[in-house]
């Protein structure tokens, strides 16, 4: 079994490192911090996520995804052919993002996530993982102006995250995790969704998952088990048909097990986890397992959500002995 996270980490951390990136982030706003400081107060915080996920014993780690808003911003603001607009509701949290609006044919000009990648994995002991929005809900989400149809948007950002994915495995990543929580949501396109997914995949050295949250895979896993990724992420917290579609469909990949929930901040018990590996394990051997939160960590208190990656991290270790 491997534990890691989802992605992103809690932006403000009273104890660790007090209110420093929002006060920091809104002074360079004004023009009263450069872009240098900010960077610097980026990687001081970085650091400090990446070793309490180490101290915690995570097995994979994340670069906390501090400097990102959200999960396509950071890509769409770096590629020609997008503006960011006003902010949208993202899916059914109460949180937004800044929905890119597609002008032009997107185009790709050069590294967009790999000085940071590096950064992240110097600062590590342990491996650090590198995540992409997929190609599928960034087109979802974003407002074509240029090609008006979901497909060739679709695949035009596959091709350039399989870029940027390539790019990161040169870089060292031994892991590219592409996020997909359109896939759930709405009228699914199931065989965009996989398409597109591929076209990012293909030709990748590292190992590649696709991760799924917030919404319903019930009838959709099993297409999801066609797919060309090593690992796929599911939600049972959200939604638990998931853990009753695991039980139905052949789990011919690697899972990985979103099994605490990231919005909420009552703690789950040892004994929970462990009941829910145990129902697990029945499908997918404990060598091919993964556990995480089921989302990212953004939307909980810092303090609550250390506790949830110490409690993870305790309920794997003490379930191997």
């Amino acid at each position: 079994m491997i534990t890691t996270l989802v992605g992103n980490y809690p932006k403000v951390a009273e104890r660790a490192y007090s209110t420093k990136l929002i006060g920091a982030i809104t002074r360079w706003q004004r023009k009263e911090l450069s872009d240098q400081a900010l960077e610097q107060i980026c990687q001081e915080i970085t650091k400090a996520v990446i070793q309490e996920q180490e101290k915690a014993g995570l097995d994979l780690l994340t670069d906390g995804q501090i400097r990102w808003e959200d999960l396509v911003t950071p890509v769409a603001r770096r590629l020609e052919g997008f503006e960011s607009n006003g902010l949208s509701r993202w899916f059914n949290n109460n949180v937004y993002y800044r929905r890119p609006i597609l002008h032009k044919a997107p185009a790709r000009t050069g590294p967009i996530l790999v000085e940071e990648y590096r950064f992240a994995a110097r600062c590590a002991k342990k491996p650090v993982k590198a995540i992409l929005p997929g190609p599928y809900t960034f087109a979802v989400v974003s407002e074509d102006r240029h090609y008006k149809r979901l497909r060739p948007l679709a695949l035009k950002l596959a091709e350039i995250l399989n870029e940027e994915a390539k790019a990161l495995a040169a870089a060292g990543a031994p892991f590219i995790q592409f996020d997909e929580p359109a896939i759930g949501f709405g009228n699914t396109d199931m065989k965009l969704a996989i398409e597109a997914l591929n076209v990012a995949a293909k030709g990748l050295s590292a190992k590649t998952a696709v991760y799924t949250y917030f919404g319903s895979l019930n009838g959709g896993l099993e297409g999801l088990m066609r797919a060309k990724v090593h690992l796929i992420g599911v939600d049972v917290v959200s939604d638990p048909k998931t853990l009753a579609a695991l039980k139905r469909v052949k789990i011919t990949k690697e899972l990985a097990l979103g099994c605490l929930d990231a919005r909420n901040t009552k703690l789950e018990s040892v004994a929970e986890l462990h009941a829910l590996f145990n129902v697990v394990k029945k499908r997918v051997p404990l060598n091919r397992l993964t556990v995480n939160p089921n989302c990212g960590l953004e939307f909980l208190p810092h303090t609550q959500a250390l506790a949830k990656v110490q409690r993870l991290a305790h309920a794997v270790r003490t379930y191997r002995g």
